[in-house]
């Protein structure tokens, strides 16, 4: 059940699709791909899916790393700082 609900997400447009979502069905079609029991054009759909999926997520994150910028930035010049993850 799970499978089909992820075949009906990728028919859904990119614009729709969050960062999160995109990363899961990325992760979803590496594991269908890396177990090899598909057939070769099935392959190719779904690593053309993956990489407008990866397209999107890094779309989706410059996005963000621009929106942080422009947030952080003083008197007009920007200061960039290392981002720490805790």
């Amino acid at each position: 059940m799970e499978d089909e609900n992820k075949t009906a997400e990728m028919n859904e447009s990119f614009e729709d699709i969050s960062f999160e979502s995109s990363l899961e069905e990325l992760e979803l079609l590496v594991e269908k791909l890396e177990k090899g029991q598909l057939t070769l054009d099935e392959s190719l759909r779904l690593f053309e899916r993956g990489m407008k999926l990866a397209r999107v997520c890094n779309q989706k994150l410059s996005k963000a790393e621009r929106k942080i910028e422009i947030l952080i930035e003083e008197n007009g010049i920007l200061k960039k700082e290392t981002f720490i993850e805790e």
